[in-house]
């Protein structure tokens, strides 16, 4: 029998990096998208430049581009708007913190 030593949280997040990989380098399926952060384009009502998770195609050249217009229940609509406020907290958290250390 073979022993693993790994937690399942280490698998997962190893599963998660092989997937972005090979998303970014392959290309998502055509009609397909998944979830990457990078700087937002506006999208979503995420500020400009705010890195945040956005469902993304990639083409086999490995530009990514967000999908638009998805359509959304409330629910999603606010989680993702809880995401936001969230993040934004802890960056302004982060930069009293750092303030501090002058």
């Amino acid at each position: 029998a073979v022993v693993s030593t790994q937690s399942t949280g280490t698998m997962s997040t190893g599963k998660a990096i092989a997937d972005h990989l090979k998303f970014w380098t392959l290309g998502t399926p055509v009609g397909h998208f998944v979830s990457m952060a990078l700087p937002s384009d506006g999208s979503y009502g995420v500020e400009e430049g705010v890195f945040f998770s956005f469902p993304v195609q990639v083409n086999k050249y490995g530009v990514v581009k967000i999908v638009q217009d998805l359509r959304m229940d409330s629910f999603a609509c606010e989680m993702i708007a809880a995401s936001y406020a969230e993040l934004k907290a802890e960056a302004e958290e982060a930069l009293e913190i750092a303030s501090q250390l002058k």
